[in-house]
This record gives structure tokens, C-alpha cells and sequence, in this order.
């Protein structure tokens, strides 16, 4: 049987087909790292808070650049959102566990990203060497 053989121009389409599904995971990666790294953040400062938090003023964020006067309380008292607007009473280390679930999640997708991109990226290798052997050579 005969191997199919495609022309130049489709084979070029391919590859950028490829690159531009490379380029869109990446950004998705960004994104996830971007979001892996506000998790951390949030981690450590509810650890902070449940350390040395009791009895100190703070500064709440309310948008836009504007915060209000407080003073923690109950540093073991927070509140989650578990999804869909959702939001339940939780212990720190509650609210860290489920921190550090959402972390793990986000680092499994992350890893499959990383994955496709390797893949394609030797897909595009394999297609480059397809379109170099499809072009004849060059004599000097």
C-alpha cells in the first residue's frame, strides 16, 4: 500500500495548527501558575493568621483600592467557597486542606498540559522532517 503523501502547504498547516495549540496551552499554564501561586499566598496567610492573628487590626480589602479597619477576632473562624458561589464556616485547617486539594488539582492539569505540549512539539518535529524530505536538495 502505498504512503500518503501530502503536499507542502498542507503539511505547513498542520505545523501551525500545532504551534497554536502550543501557544494556547502555555498561556493555560500560565494562567494555572498564576492561580497555584494566589493559592500559596492565601495558604500561608491563613497559617499566619492562626499563628499570631488573635487580637490584631488589619486592613479588609473591599475593592477597588479600599480597605477598612479590623481586628481579627476569631482566627480559626473562616468561611470557603466550596463552588458555585457556595460558601461554608471552616477551621484554618480545613480551609488549608481544601487549599491544598485545589493545588494538587491545578498541578495534575498543569502536568497533562505539559504533557499535550510535548507531544505536539514532536508532532511539529515530525511534520518539519516530513516537509525537509518532501524538498529537494539544494546543490552548491
Amino acid at each position: 500500500m502505498a504512503k500518503k503523501v501530502r503536499t507542502p502547504e498542507k503539511i505547513q498547516d498542520e505545523i501551525r495548527s500545532y504551534l497554536g495549540e502550543i501557544e494556547y496551552l502555555r498561556e493555560q499554564i500560565g494562567a494555572i501558575d498564576a492561580t497555584i501561586a494566589e493559592l500559596r499566598i492565601t495558604d500561608s496567610t491563613l497559617a499566619y493568621l492562626k499563628e499570631k492573628g488573635e487580637g490584631r487590626a488589619i486592613y479588609i480589602p473591599l475593592g477597588s483600592g479600599v480597605a477598612i479597619r479590623g481586628k481579627i477576632e476569631k482566627p480559626d473562624d473562616v468561611v470557603v467557597d466550596v463552588g458555585a458561589g457556595i460558601l461554608i464556616n471552616a477551621t484554618v485547617d480545613e480551609a488549608r486542606e481544601n487549599i491544598e486539594k485545589r493545588i494538587n488539582t491545578l498541578m495534575e492539569l498543569r502536568l497533562a498540559l505539559l504533557r499535550k505540549i510535548e507531544e505536539d512539539t514532536r508532532k511539529v518535529n515530525e511534520l518539519l522532517k516530513e516537509l525537509r524530505e518532501g524538498q529537494p536538495e539544494k546543490k552548491g
